[in-house]
């Protein structure tokens, strides 16, 4: 059951509440999904789940089955863990065999997608209903179709360059050469078939059983280079991670370690901790200024350092503490009162508005019960429908997280190159073919998903997450300001306007 508090700061809808427990999402088909499952006496995790699988079918321009995501969950006493299934790159990815284009659109853009192997692992260890429940819904979805929204229309124009030039791509996602229009029934008849074999056979049928086969041969038969063993080995490197942790104002706020750039989110809180928030306008100049340069700050050491976990680990431990706290304040005051880093035209104390920004291919979702089980999941595909390569007759759609790494040999960032494989032990190390352990290139391509957690007094206080690139860790920090700052509803902290560094 839910129901709405008082009118909204921002002349929004209120927030909605419930006592039994609560699902999450940015479309309501997907929260029902996870609904369905608390009615059905499921806990969290099988609602989570649901909803992660139903919003790959209805909103595919944004997450699939074939993409990527990360996890925090949190259990009955409040002990925190999380998941990284961001997907690698294959064992044959070289830096030099890929161009802009091919890291971007095709066969050589995906690396090894994750969702599955995530979604596996929480659910087998966390979840209490039957995969075949779970998946229930979304493969009702996909069968009988959904309603096309004004949003769907406008999210498929923008990125039907990504799937036109690929036949299987345009016959899943086009209605006679264009995008389905508002109104009209979207059903996905292949992808449903895949999510009924998923559910008879078992999740790691994605990678070793019929879905797996077909999947490798698809990609070899056009150049890819994600094999069966890439897919097969895959799933084996997930392993829960402790969360990483910083204080802020009476609360513990718990995100995923690198490398997630979530770290972001607990270096800007910290750097703030000690300025007076609340006695300044949340829309003003000031709080503006101060706020970005402090956004800024955690960026850059993200920008240079989280690729590399070995680099991170010491960067994190010196800045998330105390002594980043008291380095931070400094020069984010005298940044912000010089105007150093200040963008656009508007001139000094005033505030110029520019719109919105652009819609990332991102999604994220969350679910809580009655007895204090709560999970959140961000998810991607990378850009618009990914790679837009839906393989074969399978009606999935296959992520593009080699465009978010580089081909320039050196930077951190650098496509993981054939000499390389995946640590049996850890997902964040890799290890040449012979000898001990090196630093990392970076396999994980999209990097800046990053849900929190955050408890207070011991108890699960609130979940929180968005999708938006490389502005996720920027805008999750303004939600927890909002909220532990000025007081905000859960509604308003997300409708509040927000600015991007």
């Amino acid at each position: 059951m839910t129901y709405s508090g008082g009118a909204s700061e921002f002349g929004v809808r209120p927030a909605a509440m419930g006592r039994r427990g609560m699902v999450v999402s940015a479309n309501p088909l997907a929260s029902h999904a996870g609904l369905q499952m608390l009615a059905a006496g499921g806990n969290a995790v099988d609602a989570a789940i649901a909803a992660a699988v139903a919003i790959t079918v209805v909103e595919p321009y944004h997450s699939s089955i074939g993409g990527v995501g990360i996890a925090v969950i949190t259990l009955p006493g409040a002990e925190t863990r999380t998941l990284n299934f961001l997907g690698c790159s294959p064992l044959a990815a070289r830096p030099e065999g890929f161009t802009e284009k091919t890291r971007d659109v095709g066969v050589l853009a995906p690396m090894v997608p994750g969702n599955v192997a995530g979604w596996a692992r929480i659910h087998d260890e966390y979840g209490s209903l039957p995969l075949a429940k779970v998946l229930e819904p979304a493969i009702e979805l996909a069968e009988r179709g959904s309603p096309v929204t004004i949003f769907d229309y406008v999210q498929s124009t923008k990125s039907i360059d990504r799937i036109t030039p690929f036949p299987e791509s345009a016959r899943t996602y086009l209605k006679n050469g264009r995008p389905y229009k508002p109104g009209e029934s979207f059903s996905q008849p292949q992808l449903a078939a895949s999510l009924r074999m998923l559910a008879a056979d078992g999740w790691m049928s994605f990678y070793e059983g019929r879905i797996g086969r077909a999947m490798s041969k698809f990609l070899a038969d056009r150049g890819g280079i994600i094999t069966a063993d890439d897919l097969r080995n895959y799933p084996g490197t997930l392993k829960w991670q402790t969360p990483v942790s910083a204080h802020y104002r009476g609360h513990e706020f718990r995100t995923p370690p690198p490398p997630s750039s979530a770290v972001q989110i607990l270096q800007t809180l910290r750097i703030l901790e000690s300025f007076d928030l609340k006695a300044m306008d949340p829309l003003g100049p000031d709080y503006i200024g101060l706020v970005a340069e402090a956004i800024r700050l955690a960026r850059m050491d993200a920008a240079t350092h989280i690729a590399d976990p070995l680099e991170l680990r010491a960067v994190v431990s010196r800045r998330v503490k105390a002594a980043l706290g008291k380095a931070g304040r400094g020069k984010a005051a005298r940044s912000s009162a010089s105007g150093r880093g200040r963008r656009g035209g508007a001139a000094a104390g005033r505030i110029r508005r520019v719109g919105t920004a652009p819609e990332q291919s991102t999604t994220h979702l969350g679910a809580a019960d009655r007895n204090g089980l709560a999970v959140n999941i961000t998810q991607t595909i990378g850009g618009g429908y990914g790679s837009g390569v839906v393989v074969g007759d399978t009606g999935i759609v296959l992520n593009n997280g080699h465009f978010w790494c580089t081909r320039i040999t050196g930077n951190h960032k650098v496509i993981a190159s054939n000499e390389r494989r995946a640590s049996p032990s850890s997902p964040l190390h890799t290890f040449p073919a012979d000898g001990p352990p090196v630093r990392p290139t970076h396999s994980f391509g999209i990097d800046c998903l990053g849900p929190a957690h955050a408890t207070r007094r011991g108890r699960l206080a609130f979940i929180i997450g968005t999708p938006g690139s490389y502005g996720i860790p920027q805008t999750t920090a303004q939600m927890i300001l909002g909220l532990v700052e000025f007081g905000r509803t859960i509604q308003d902290a997300i409708a509040a306007p927000r600015f991007r560094w």
